[in-house]
């Protein structure tokens, strides 16, 4: 450009100076239709695989359930149920997490608990116990996914913020409800792999919580319910 235009007095510089911030603004709004159709094409179907490894959980559930007439595996049923229905009608995420961590630590929490085994209690008491918990965490879990419906998902993502329901009293219910089952699962069914499992997943959902927090401060909405709802998973506690 210096060339031509020490050899020239001519304009095209100038027209060539124009031209190509339109041409850039061309190509880049092209890439962005591309990106959007990928990802309208993608997302859906992630959602779908997602929502049949699930489907394999909800299956298990009702076998669990059929074979024992358990209110336990009752609820499994349920809430696997509004698993799978929320990751099929889950909306598109405005932001999502690019952290690689936070997608193994996901994996780790859908993996963990099908290396837990039972154990069996001879105490009827801790066998009652431990129904009684698996049933308030099941049913911390329901009531938090009913509220979350289309904004649940695997990954850190910011899907719209939930305020309504149990998520008005602390900012992670969901999480607060599993650590609740896994706990009382853990009451009838001690053995040190299944405390270490247990821990390994307590562990990780706060992890993650943190990790949730990072990306959905982006969003002023949720960092003014941040400051509204102080307790992350027990109010008044923690």
């Amino acid at each position: 450009m210096k060339t031509m235009m020490g050899r020239s007095r001519v304009a095209i510089p100038l027209q060539v100076g124009l031209g190509q911030p339109h041409v850039a603004s061309d190509r880049g709004r092209q890439a962005t239709r591309r990106n959007d159709c990928v990802t309208r094409v993608l997302a859906p179907l992630g959602n779908i695989l997602i929502a049949v490894f699930y489907t394999l959980f909800l299956r298990s559930a009702i076998t669990f359930w059929v074979e024992t007439g358990s209110l336990v595996g009752l609820g499994l049923v349920l809430f696997n149920s509004l698993i799978v229905t929320c990751l099929l009608a889950r909306r598109r995420a405005v932001a999502v997490t690019g952290s690689v961590t936070n997608w193994i630590l996901a994996m780790l929490v859908q993996l963990i608990p099908l290396l837990l085994r039972p154990t069996g209690s001879t105490s009827e008491q801790l066998v009652v116990v431990s129904a009684g918990g698996q049933l308030a965490g099941l049913a911390i879990m329901v009531a938090s996914l009913l509220v979350l419906n289309r904004s649940f998902g695997i990954l850190a993502a910011n899907r719209g913020i939930t305020t309504r329901g149990l998520y008005a009293l602390v900012r992670h219910p969901l999480y607060t409800g599993e650590m609740v089952f896994f706990i009382s699962f853990l009451t009838a069914n001690w053995s040190f792999q299944n405390a270490y499992l247990v821990s390994a997943l307590i562990l990780i959902q706060v992890v993650r919580s943190f990790q949730e927090e990072t990306l959905l401060l982006q969003d002023q909405h949720y960092a003014k319910y941040r400051a509204v709802v102080a307790y992350r998973f027990i109010p008044r506690i923690l």
